[in-house]
């Protein structure tokens, strides 16, 4: 059994898997990282465990925690130069965060022929990968939530919430709202186009995260959802 475990700023995500198929995920919000072992109670005791942290150490110290009642040895995953057929094409392998590594992974067997990985949270990831496995890089946006906080905060007239998208928005409150998710959008147009001249051809989009419902019925052409792109990578590396 592998306990793949995605942490991210907003949420931490889970899945067992038995090497073929999941047999459960789960999820909390990251604020409520200390009942993580309230809510892993039930499952059944990992052989391995393979996680992805963008959420900061101390967080990580929690997860830690919260496995110590299993035998299996926790794996952080860090981004390298080459693993699972795809190439990483950071200046510095290292500092691509490592649920983007995950995800890109996922998407290299989900998509062989090359696509834009958009993972849509806290921060949307926009990144290219070639029909090669070639990371080229990639684009990082604040998420929806992230781009109206900003504006509130910043700003006196602007609240926060309460918008709609609308094409051409005729009040603040839309204005904003639609503004945030056009925003996305034009950065995953920005880099589809992009990657369409260096593979010659459209590439498939593959969308995954929170925000991922909200993009999918504003992006064109080849594009699909993903549920759990991270997991699904995790559970690649640890079975590699």
């Amino acid at each position: 059994m592998i306990l793949a475990v995605d942490v991210g700023n907003t949420r931490i995500k889970w899945g067992m898997h038995d090497g073929n198929s999941w047999l459960s995920q789960g999820g909390i919000e990251t604020s409520d990282v200390a009942g993580l072992g309230d809510a892993w109670r039930g499952l059944i005791a990992p052989e391995r465990i393979v996680a992805s942290n963008v959420a900061g150490p101390h967080v990580a110290m929690q997860i830690e925690e919260a496995c110590k009642g299993w035998p299996a040895k926790m794996q952080w995953v860090v981004a390298v130069e080459n693993q699972c057929g795809v190439s990483n094409g950071y200046e510095i392998p290292s500092q691509l965060g490592s649920d983007r590594w995950a995800a890109l992974i996922a998407s290299r067997h989900i998509v062989p022929e090359g696509c834009v990985v958009v993972n849509a949270g806290t921060a949307m990831t926009v990144d290219a990968l070639t029909a090669d496995g070639v990371f080229l890089g990639g684009l990082i946006v604040p998420g929806v939530a992230t781009m109206l906080r900003a504006l509130a905060v910043s700003t006196a007239a602007i609240e926060e919430g309460g918008g709609h998208y609308r094409d051409i928005p005729k009040n603040t409150s839309d204005a904003v709202y639609s503004g945030a998710l056009s925003a996305m959008v034009g950065a995953v147009w920005h880099m589809n186009a992009l990657l369409a001249g260096e593979i010659k051809r459209a590439p498939t989009c593959l969308l995954s995260g929170g925000d991922a419902q909200l993009l999918l019925p504003l992006l064109s052409g080849k594009t699909r959802m993903v549920d759990n792109l991270v997991l699904d990578g995790l559970i690649r590396i640890a079975l590699a």
